[in-house]
């Protein structure tokens, strides 16, 4: 009797088991190659999910023992370009599919509700999708909003009568921004009006907080879009938003884990001195045991020593601690350098940039040597290539500056105490020694300066 019961356990086990197994049959036309692939979406990388090889009788079979993660997935071919949206979630994995190569928006599906939604869907829109596309290439801007306009109403419809499927969710996210009609505000205002409402509902259509949307076309570009073009154009509204955005994606997802080290390489790069103060916000906040456990100790030990690095540069700050020499070998410490404002310009002999930077540099002294202002240059060159320094300050013409430094030892690390990345990179510095900008590009040097002089900094 046990044995009997054993037997019939192994077999329901086994019934189980092939029932949530995923199993789509794909059948092609108008296709001869005896391979088809499956890809998906994962962040920004198209990634190949597995190559399906034809069977006897014609066709393609996509199996799995463990449930394929619900998402978008593509049918098709890399060197044709030609790739066959569907959708498998895990209710919705055991179905057939007809691919017609011929003709990339004639496919169907049968016994999969959320294809039959989503096929629909994409068959009603392609022909206005090209309209948008044709009318954007003529630079007919009107139409092509009308167009927009009318696909986002389709796709409200679409969202709304399909509830709590993963279709609304993909149709959802295709929803293309429109800026709202600002009547109560002009110019600067109106400006400033769609930007905070940008901000604030740019990201409305993404679910961040579904487990699939990782695995959906629009979600990489959407959210990069948002911190590129809307709120990079608000510095101050950055980290609140990133704040926001990884709190709703759960700091146990997928999601979180993804994007979390993708902020960080994002950010550490600063191309502006408010970039720096998100990237070391990001390690400060995220880079520990606590809210990442998943992270290894080796990368918060690095994620915080390059934070550290960042924060001893940032303005407000006094500068680090650093002695180079002139070309007698004569020792200058920068904080003992006695001047109401400090220009100090960080370069490289045969930089491009640094040579069409020195003749702005020239004027600016000229201008503004009244003002107290003392230019001091550092090479970047070291240890025996210094000389390239001194003949790179006779060349681009800089014996005219107040200092020019180089470090012959090599042992400063003053490029690392800086945060130097790129050059030239300029610093404003106060007769306090604090920083009061960096990366100044040097054509904005003047404006940035009048500025500081007219609050009084």
């Amino acid at each position: 009797m046990k044995q009997l019961i054993v037997f019939i356990f192994l077999i329901f086990s086994q019934i189980v088991l092939a029932q949530s197994a995923d199993s789509i049959t794909i059948k092609t036309k108008n296709y001869k190659a005896d391979s088809i692939f499956i890809s998906y979406n994962y962040g920004k990388k198209l990634i190949v999910l597995d190559t399906l090889r034809r069977k006897n009788d014609e066709n393609f079979l996509l199996s799995s023992d463990i449930a394929i993660p619900s998402g978008v997935y593509y049918a098709g071919t890399f060197s044709q370009r030609k790739l066959f949206p569907f959708i498998i979630t895990e209710k919705d994995n055991h179905f057939d599919l007809f691919l017609n190569f011929v003709n990339k928006n004639n496919y169907s599906s049968t016994g999969s509700k959320e294809n039959k939604i989503f096929f629909d869907y994409r068959l009603r829109t392609a022909e206005s999708k090209r309209n948008q596309n044709m009318y954007l290439r003529q630079r007919q801007m009107q139409k092509k909003d009308s167009v927009i306009l009318e696909l986002n109403n389709l796709r409200r419809k679409y969202v709304e009568q399909n509830p709590g499927t993963l279709a609304a969710i993909v149709i959802k996210s295709e929803t293309e921004w429109m800026d709202p009609d600002i009547t109560d505000a002009k110019g600067i205002d109106k400006r400033n009006k769609i930007l905070d409402y940008k901000i604030k509902n740019y990201l409305k259509n993404i679910d961040l907080n579904n487990p699939a949307s990782m695995r959906l076309p629009n979600t990489h570009k959407t959210i990069v879009d948002y911190f590129d073009r809307v709120v990079h154009l608000k510095p101050e509204a950055v980290i609140p938003s990133l704040d926001s955005i990884l709190q709703a994606m759960g700091y146990n997802s997928e999601m979180y884990k993804y994007y979390l080290p993708f902020f960080e390489r994002k950010y550490s790069f600063a191309f502006q001195p408010w970039v720096d103060k998100v990237y070391i916000h990001i390690a400060n906040k995220y880079y520990n045991k606590d809210i990442s456990p998943w992270l290894s100790e080796k990368e918060i030990e690095r994620v915080q020593y390059e934070a550290q690095r960042k924060e001893g540069s940032l303005p407000g700050k006094v500068i680090p601690d650093v002695t180079l020499v002139d070309k007698n070998d004569k020792s200058i410490r920068l904080r003992d350098i006695d001047a109401k404002y400090m220009i100090l310009i960080f370069w490289r002999p045969g930089c491009s940039h640094c040579r069409h930077a020195m003749p702005l540099i020239r004027d600016f002294q000229k201008k503004y040597k009244k003002e107290g202002v003392k230019i001091v240059t550092a090479c970047t060159r070291q240890r025996s290539d210094t000389y390239r320094c001194w003949d790179g300050v006779k060349s681009e013409k800089m014996e005219g500056f107040d200092y020019n430094l180089a470090d012959k030892s090599g042992k400063t690390n003053f490029l690392r105490k800086y945060n130097i990345g790129g050059v030239p990179n300029i610093f404003i510095i106060d007769k306090n020694k604090k920083i009061i900008d960096k990366k100044v590009a040097p054509t904005l040097l003047a404006d940035k300066f009048e500025k500081i002089l007219k609050e009084g900094k």
